[in-house]
């Protein structure tokens, strides 16, 4: 083994290490005016959400999240006059029910929509909740998918709690879409972010939810195996990506066996 078979067996390596950085991480997307970091699901996998924030029902009577987060919970915090992400969000929530064979009478869950907006009034929450039943196009328990509001200190806490960073812009509110699923015992189990799931989605997270089970690692496997076809509304298995990992990946190992054999033979030599 010559000394350039030294350098190139180190380049190699080097350039398999970048190219597969560049596989397996989306690019980055450009940074706006708007400081990005304000504006996010800040994971809080594994805490728990205190019990004692008051909201209003959609009667406009208080009610503690003890109280209320008795039972696996799918949260989602929007408002009720969102222009843009929360109408998307909640009529996605509203077909996967229509879908789905879930049943909150035979598997305990709920889903709470919780406003951020302190200007929300109960009369809005109880006319979006009467909306979204009839959206789901299936009988389903206005018991089973409440609409929550709250004044601006309790919504601190909540958004506090459960990592939902968000900020007023005019008058609306800029903020991410996502769903924070609960266990009973109010402990943070999973998040689901954006505004297009499956069932499955819910049905694996009311699951784990029940079970008190936090598994991130997951979903983060799936994300990077599979790709979401939202025309198909399921997940495809990424030949191309996975292709691109494994043959990456031996690139990097024969570099590597190659860098470190020529060091060894040449420490030998010597």
């Amino acid at each position: 083994m010559s000394k350039r078979t030294n350098t190139i067996g180190a380049r190699a390596a080097t350039l398999a290490l970048l190219l597969l950085a560049a596989a397996t991480s989306a690019p980055a997307p450009a940074r706006a005016q708007l400081n990005e970091e304000a504006v996010e699901y800040q994971e809080h996998l594994g805490q728990v959400v205190p019990g004692d924030i008051v909201l209003k029902d959609e009667q406009g009577q208080p009610v503690t999240t003890g109280a209320l987060f008795d039972k696996p919970t799918i949260l989602m915090m929007v408002y009720y006059d969102c222009p843009g992400i929360c109408t998307p969000l909640l009529n996605e929530v509203a077909d996967i029910l229509g879908k789905s064979q879930m049943d909150p009478a035979k598997q305990p869950f709920q889903l709470v929509a919780v406003s951020f907006n302190p200007n929300d009034s109960p009369e809005t929450a109880r006319q979006k909740q009467a909306n979204y039943l009839k959206l789901v196009g299936r009988p389903f328990p206005g018991s089973a998918w409440r609409f929550m509001t709250a004044d601006q200190a309790s919504v601190d806490r909540i958004t506090g709690a459960i990592g939902f960073r968000y900020m007023r812009a005019g008058r609306e509110f800029t903020h991410p879409a996502g769903l924070v699923i609960l266990a009973p015992d109010r402990k943070i189990t999973r998040y689901l972010l954006g505004n297009e799931f499956l069932p499955f989605d819910f049905q694996m997270g009311v699951y784990e939810a029940s079970r008190g089970t936090v598994m991130p690692t997951t979903a983060r496997l799936i994300k990077m195996c599979f790709s979401y076809d939202p025309e198909g509304r399921t997940y495809v298995f990424n030949i191309m990506r996975v292709t691109a990992v494994v043959m990456l990946t031996t690139l990097v190992i024969f570099g590597a066996f190659l860098y470190f054999t020529t060091r060894r033979k040449r420490r030998g030599e010597g």
